[in-house]
């Protein structure tokens, strides 16, 4: 009992040492008006402990597995390739399988196809950015988090539809190569009209208010 409860103790100070080090560093770089560092660390620490509660307290990868999941499931059976979803498998929360001449492919949803990583930076980059109001930091943010979302049900959905009509062969054509360069892409664009796009605007409002000042 004494070791387990010593065990717990060094556990807690693990996560609440580095969490007290983080608001200390948001506090000394905002009270200086250091924007650069608070930006850059408020983002990475925010994205990094949203992932890591993500996965050990609350349940949000696996709801995230879940919604991913049978978004993949029902769009996938509307389009006509058949696939069927079961709990309870050891080491995956679901396991989406897909139907094929030779038989069935079996697809762990893990946290890269979930979509917590991308949300979390999004998340971060987010709730740090200077000059936005709050409720444009919410605005852009939740419409940031349903592309994200709807960028991984399409690539699960190239994975199915690769899978489907090629065979297990095309695996790895399938998730590395196809799925992942067709999400980057439009994870790029997602960054570029909710976050570059208005950012670049921004600055030049404020250069030409300059200007004319």
């Amino acid at each position: 009992m004494v070791e387990e409860g010593k065990i717990r103790v060094e556990g807690s100070l693990m996560v609440i040492a580095p969490l007290i080090i983080w608001v200390a560093a948001l506090v000394f770089f905002r009270i200086y008006r250091i924007w650069l560092p608070f930006y850059v660390i408020g983002s990475v620490g925010l994205a990094t402990a949203i992932i890591f509660f993500g996965r050990t307290t609350f349940p949000m990868e696996e709801w995230l597995k879940v919604i991913t999941g049978l978004s993949v499931h029902y769009t996938a059976n509307l389009l006509g390739i058949h696939t069927e979803l079961f709990q309870g498998v050891p080491g995956a929360l679901l396991v989406l399988v897909i139907s094929q001449e030779i038989g069935w492919t079996i697809l762990h949803i893990d946290i890269e196809c979930s979509g917590l990583l991308e949300s979390a930076v999004f998340i971060g980059l987010f709730a740090f950015y200077p000059t936005w109001s709050i409720g444009k930091k919410l605005g852009l943010a939740f419409i940031g988090l349903t592309a994200t979302f709807i960028a991984n049900v399409v690539r699960m959905l190239a994975i199915v539809t690769i899978l489907h009509w090629g065979g297990k062969d095309t695996l790895f054509l399938a998730h590395t190569i196809v799925a992942r360069g067709l999400f980057f892409g439009i994870i790029v664009l997602v960054y570029w009209f909710i976050l570059t796009k208005p950012t670049v605007s921004t600055i030049k409002h404020n250069l030409h208010r300059g200007e004319v000042g």
